[in-house]
């Protein structure tokens, strides 16, 4: 399942495919109903205007956004060709294969989306947790036509958490691993992110999406209040 040219753990591969498609009911009701996600579905909305061809990177069984904004949507995830196409709308192609290595030809799509996805991409380093989020963004820039837009909907935290989160991450991996279902995960700041695109394009946008009283952590319903992650939506257009 895992294409030999990457970095992220197969432990993490793993946990992702049987947390997501095991969960997926579950998840896909909490993206419906909680106040926070139902603000990610306006602002995605508005990011997907204009995308004709679209690519969802990492999508999980799940979409919060109107399917029905793009005439064409390929959505990527490790396990999709398990799920029935009976679920989704005749317009939607479900693939399976990796965010760091697409199965996509160079250049064939007008709109990629990333959504919720980045911060999954876990190594067994630090360092590999950063060289798979600068992959995963090349690959999507790889894949975009001249002109085309990628959007970034990503649960971000601030520099202090970054640098705590940095530190107890050797440990907190493997505990994370051994106590809960969800996968290990890391979560960036926004400037990193914006950092990453940077490398592709001048054209960069970044906003922070409105929280609402609730979000998710680590798959369990959460206070906002409680936590310093803030979304924050990306937006890059490819040269």
């Amino acid at each position: 399942m895992k294409p030999a040219s990457t970095q992220q753990s197969e432990s993490s591969v793993q946990k992702n495919i049987s947390f997501f498609k095991e969960n997926l009911a579950a998840y896909s009701g909490h993206v419906e109903t909680l106040d926070t996600y139902k603000n990610i579905r306006g602002f995605t909305n508005q990011a997907l205007a204009g995308i004709d061809r679209l690519l969802d990177v990492g999508n999980g069984g799940t979409f919060d956004y109107d399917v029905h904004l793009v005439r064409e949507l390929v959505a990527v995830d490790l396990f999709l060709t398990d799920l029935s196409q009976a679920g989704f709308p005749p317009h939607v192609e479900l693939k399976n294969g990796s965010a760091l290595d697409l199965p996509e030809p160079d250049r064939s799509f007008d709109g990629v989306l990333m959504s919720m996805l980045i911060h999954h991409l876990v190594g067994k380093t630090l360092d590999e947790c950063r060289s798979n989020a600068s992959r995963a963004i090349g690959e999507a820039f790889r894949v975009l036509k001249p002109g085309g837009k990628l959007v970034i909907i990503e649960s971000c935290v601030p520099s202090w958490f970054y640098t705590f989160e940095r530190s107890v991450f050797p440990i907190a991996s493997r505990l994370i691993g051994m106590c809960i279902e969800h996968p290990a995960t890391l979560q960036f700041t926004p400037l990193y992110i914006a950092k990453l695109l940077k490398e592709h394009t001048a054209d960069v946008e970044l906003t922070p999406i409105p929280r609402g009283r609730w979000l998710l952590q680590y798959g369990f319903k959460f206070p906002s209040a409680l936590t310093p992650v803030q979304p924050y939506r990306f937006v890059a257009r490819r040269r």
